[in-house]
């Protein structure tokens, strides 16, 4: 067994996304293998209820920035020089520009995470300007990594590693009985999920026999009650709202669905995949790529409510049977490309080697 390593996990905050998740897993794996592990959260943000406090993770969150900027920048500073890290993994943008700098001044390896291909215009000058202090760069799918690239050619030979999904050794089987179809869709209300195209979409076939039941935070916002009452579909929609266990509501469906005009690679779709559901998602990079390597459901065109219509009444028009079948593939998939376990090893292997060549080191896997 390769020495412990001590190894900081930087992010902006631990708000309870996908990228955080991630950032949280990789964090319970590493202490369970030994290593000093330190989570450094840019924001005072933490929404996964008490689990951090549970779990015994070293965790230090910075103040507001608009108040405390100047003791934020020692304190961040101070704190990572005392932990002397050999390692630092930073997740999304700002946390790259943030750990690029600190290792200007201080000596450790960088691994940046980057999630989405599209770099906000806000980051683009600290981010370009910072370009090349990273010692690795991994993106968490091929077609993040393909276009991101693409956009900023002088970031080539990235690697890949999948979100690590954890799969249920059995799942719910389809009853398909209730004569009610149900949906389930998954995510935070937030601009990127592009909730007011699924709310079109289920306008126009509202005359049918189903119901979608939505589990998100919605952080305050009336405007979803407020749509879905102008389009008069409160007998078709239940907002849940935020779930910590997902998984009750997976096994009571028939389909996943979800609209979002953007993603890196969505857990929330990786997540019913394990759980065998056939899954309606947009056609999006991330998506595209998982439908191209399996067919476990549908794309459709983003924001484009008339196409989500029509894809919702193809699937729940085809067979129970079809349906497992579509489930079952993604769910097998998931296991061989995505398991938790799998993707855990994957980062402890690069975390270890980073003093080596890891592009060749990767190359040899």
């Amino acid at each position: 067994m390769k020495d412990p390593k001590r190894v900081i996990l930087l992010t902006p905050s631990m708000s309870k996304g996908g990228a955080e998740t991630q950032l949280l897993k990789l964090a319970l794996f590493l202490k369970s293998e030994g290593d000093q592990v330190l989570i450094i959260s840019l924001k005072p943000i933490d929404e996964f209820n008490g689990l951090l406090e549970r779990s015994g993770l070293e965790v230090l969150f910075l103040n507001n920035w608009s108040s405390h900027f100047l003791s934020n920048l020692r304190l961040l500073h101070s704190r990572v020089k005392s932990f002397q890290p050999q390692v630092m993994v930073a997740f999304m943008f700002i946390a790259i520009i943030f750990a690029r700098l600190l290792k200007k001044s201080l000596r450790f390896k960088l691994i940046s995470s980057i999630r989405i291909s599209v770099l906000p215009a806000k980051w683009y000058l600290p981010f370009k300007l910072t370009a090349g202090l990273d010692d690795v760069l991994v993106y968490n799918s091929l077609a993040a990594k393909s276009n991101f690239e693409s956009r900023n050619p002088r970031l080539k030979g990235g690697l890949v590693i999948h979100n690590g999904i954890s799969i249920p050794a059995d799942t719910a089987e389809m009853s398909g009985k209730s004569g009610v179809f149900r949906w389930v869709c998954v995510g935070h209300f937030r601009w990127n999920k592009d909730y007011p195209t699924l709310f079109k979409a289920i306008a126009l076939i509202r005359d049918q026999h189903f119901c979608v039941d939505i589990l998100g935070e919605l952080n305050g916002a009336d405007w979803p009650y407020r749509m879905i009452e102008e389009l008069n579909i409160q007998d078709r929609v239940n907002l849940i709202g935020f779930r910590p266990d997902i998984a009750a509501y997976l096994n009571e469906s028939d389909a996943f669905v979800l609209s979002s005009f953007s993603e890196g690679m969505p857990n929330a779709v990786l997540e019913a995949m394990a759980h065998a559901l056939p899954v309606l998602i947009s056609d999006i990079d991330g998506n595209r790529e998982l439908l191209e390597a399996v067919k476990c459901g549908f794309l459709f065109e983003k924001q484009n409510e008339y196409e989500l219509a029509t894809r919702m009444l193809n699937m729940m028009d085809i067979s129970l049977s079809e349906r497992k079948e579509l489930g079952e593939r993604g769910r097998q998939y998931l296991k061989m490309e995505f398991s938790e376990g799998f993707v855990m090893r994957q980062w402890k292997a690069l975390i270890e080697k980073t003093n080596d060549d890891v592009r060749n080191f990767w190359n040899t896997k």
